[in-house]
């Protein structure tokens, strides 16, 4: 069953009403409009709607917009209608990414970075933890990784397995970092006076700390609780070992034979160092510096970790010790990390392999650009087609210039600097590019749509306009898409090619004009747009039939004879015709027996009607506007060509009259309409209102008598209802 389309449109961009039903025998529909009547309104609207907006009267914001569309019975769906305008520099299509899905291959990429991502998420929960911020913080602890031990997050880790192994841990992986390495902490920490309060109390800790019988400067408090804690670990005095501790400044040693002596021991020297009067009259001038009550936590968690202080000389190195440290306590989530990355490496590479050689819709795309659009000066390629299938990266093309074997590449991010080097017409078939990735997802996805191409084909040359019409066979004529287009052409040239493709065949071709009751769509007939003048011979009896004859058949005779013979002198048959169109000395007194005599030596298969041969043509040209005026608007070739030649027929002839009644002489046998013009403006400049009225017979009459079989669109552009008041302005005013 035939697809309907029913429009009722009321304000909507210009046009005040606009009724109409479409039956989609086929997918295609084509109008043509002339400038001004309807199309790009129509395109706002489509345009509208398919963005879920309301369209308006731009004009006259007051009035209140009528905009129904039903497709089948049901309003249209805002998705289903995709407008495409002549061009839009702007437009990106948002379905490009669609086009380079590969299920598979994004499934085994996706499932080893899962399991990594599931390890690594172990990890910072662990380090977040140890490092004070809380396992359920959010913290991103990569760029603090990257960043203290180098290089990116995977591989910086991968560095430091061997390093951590050897390692033991130590009470700085109980160390705050969170507190340590607050922003405002570390700038409060850099300022000149701080950093020498500092700098004060590790000389004096250091100094004190020599002085003990177990510290050292090398050889600290946290270094004392690493060897404990290894001992302990390992059973040690457990065994029936003992340990002796030498006093550096005595040489007396002091054994040590458990687990809980050792902890004492620590705990006394360190409390001795600490509680030293000069140690903490150095912490009290620093800790004095700490009037900021944003800092409030670091000041509470440093007074009571002191012998945290002289590392903090030194933060770049403290902050590598402390992570090592954090990753020494989390080592069995840092194994598992490691082991999970590497064995995914080589996997990874052999699915990024493939996905580079895969060939997927995105090459068809790009393939199908390249074959319709022979004649561009440039190529495209497909590049980061990896990263765009499994990483979901944005995809990019190459534009590639070739040139007298020369080779240029432009990269996706240097589009613009190409686009300034194009045409306009090689500059919108890159927008046409988008175009076709949309309509190819909306294909593989048996997507209802209606697509309304607004003078798609506006600005191309005739060699890429084929491209355009091939591009619109595909979105007409395949058979296993919901596909329906509405093709808005001013340019007839292009009306007859999409008709004569089958893309909108010639019963579903409309010519849109402006009447009194709103828009109108006049349905065409194929000879309409293929050949009316053949369509004509069997209508000659018809006066406005046999009058547009006259400018055809002059063309024939120029095309086949020329208005010349080889020695120069007037095709005589020419000439005659010349004079039906135009007013000279003989015209008055020719006859329908003069243009039978020349039409029967040119169309010898045509038969010539049976009509009162002694009526002056001139009489029979004027009789046959005065019935035109009757008609309603609509295509009227042939009405519009007789009013046409009767137009121009009466305006020069008053001219004529006119300049003679002041120069008798004047010769018009050789004159052109332009030169007649002329010389009356000349004459009688003072008539402003009969020289308005002849200046717009010449703007609108001359390519409608100038008729041939290959451009007769200015005529169908004119509204029949413009041609008529023009007739009777002449009438009335030109006597």
């Amino acid at each position: 069953m035939a697809d309907k389309l029913n429009i009722n449109l009321r304000y909507c961009y210009g046009i005040g009403k606009l009724e109409v039903e479409l039956e989609f025998k086929h997918k295609g529909y084509a109008i043509y409009a002339p400038n001004g009547v309807m199309k790009t309104s129509f395109a706002k609207t489509m345009m509208d709607l398919s963005e879920g907006n309301s369209p308006k009267d731009l004009h006259f914001p007051d009035r209140e917009p009528t905009c129904e569309i039903t497709l089948n019975g049901e309003a249209i769906k805002k998705e289903e209608i995709f407008v495409v305008k002549s061009y839009d520099d702007k437009f990106s299509s948002s379905q490009v990414s669609t086009l380079l899905a590969n299920a598979e291959l994004r499934t085994k990429y996706e499932r080893i970075h899962q399991s990594i991502g599931e390890a690594k998420k172990a990890l910072d929960k662990a380090l977040r933890n140890a490092a004070g911020f809380g396992e359920r913080s959010r913290e991103n602890l990569d760029p603090i990784i990257e960043d203290v031990f180098g290089g990116s997050y995977y591989e910086a880790l991968s560095a430091i397995e061997d390093e951590l192994d050897e390692l033991h841990q130590s009470d700085l992986g109980k160390a705050d970092y969170r507190i340590l390495y607050d922003p405002k902490v570390q700038q409060f920490l850099a300022s000149e006076d701080v950093a020498a309060a500092v700098e004060d109390f590790a000389q004096k800790y250091d100094e004190i700390t020599e002085q003990s019988p177990i510290l050292r400067r090398d050889f600290r408090y946290h270094n004392v609780a690493q060897v404990q804690q290894q001992l302990e670990a390992n059973n040690f005095f457990n065994a029936g070992h003992s340990i002796s501790l030498a006093d550096e400044n005595t040489d007396q040693k002091e054994e040590v034979s458990s687990d809980q002596s050792l902890r004492e021991r620590i705990e006394e020297e360190k409390l001795r160092v600490l509680n030293d009067e000069a140690v903490a009259k150095k912490f009290d001038t620093f800790n004095s510096k700490l009037k900021n009550k944003e800092l409030q936590a670091f000041r509470d968690y440093i007074t009571d970790n002191k012998h945290l202080l002289p590392m903090l000389n030194e933060p770049e190195g403290l902050k590598r010790d402390l992570w090592m440290q954090y990753l020494r306590a989390a080592l069995d989530e840092y194994k598992a990390l490691v082991s999970e990355y590497r064995t995914g490496q080589s996997a990874l590479a052999e699915i990024i392999a493939d996905a580079d050689s895969s060939r997927g819709d995105w090459d068809a795309v790009v393939a199908d650009f390249n074959r319709r659009f022979l004649y561009l000066p440039f190529e495209l390629s497909v590049e980061n087609k990896a990263d765009a299938i499994l990483k979901g990266s944005a995809p990019s093309i190459a534009f590639i210039i070739k040139d007298a074997g020369e080779e240029r590449r432009y990269a996706s991010s240097e589009k613009q600097e190409l686009l300034r080097a194009l045409s306009t017409g090689e500059s919108r078939a890159l927008y046409i590019l988008d175009i076709m990735y949309e309509v190819f997802v909306r294909w593989k996805n048996r997507t209802k749509t209606l697509f309304v191409f607004d003078d798609i084909s506006d600005s191309f040359d005739y060699k890429n306009k084929f491209a355009i019409i091939d591009f619109l066979e595909d979105v007409t004529k395949v058979e296993d898409t919901n596909f329906l287009a509405i093709v808005l052409t001013h340019n007839f040239d292009f009306l007859r090619t999409v008709s004569s493709r089958d893309i909108c065949p010639a019963h579903q071709c409309r010519l849109a004009f402006r009447s009194d009751d709103g828009i109108k769509f006049e349905p065409f007939e194929r000879t309409d747009i293929q050949s009316p003048f053949r369509k004509w011979q069997a209508r000659l009896a018809e006066p406005s039939v046999l009058i547009a004859y006259i400018p055809f058949l002059r063309n024939l005779i120029e095309y086949t004879l020329g208005p010349k013979d080889a020695d120069g002198n007037p095709n005589a048959d020419y000439l005659q015709l010349t004079r039906m169109l135009h007013f000279k000395d003989e015209t008055e007194d020719l006859t329908i027996e003069d243009y039978k005599a020349v039409f029967e030596r040119h169309l010898s298969g045509c038969t010539f009607p049976d009509v009162d041969l002694t009526q002056p043509i001139i009489e029979h040209l004027f009789a046959t506007a005065d019935e035109c005026e009757k008609v309603a608007d609509g295509i009227n070739l042939e009405h519009k060509i007789a009013l046409s030649i009767a137009i121009r027929m009466r305006a020069e002839r008053y001219m004529v009259a006119k300049i003679r009644s002041a120069q008798e002489e004047f010769d018009v046998s050789n004159k052109q309409t332009g030169k007649i013009f002329q010389k009356f403006k000349d004459l009688f400049n003072n008539e402003a209102e009969k020289i308005g009225l002849l200046r717009r017979v010449n703007l609108i009459t001359p390519a409608n008598i100038h008729l041939n079989s290959f451009m007769y669109e200015p005529i169908l552009d004119m509204g029949m209802a413009e041609l008529v008041t023009l007739y009777q302005n002449v009438k009335s005013d030109l006597n």
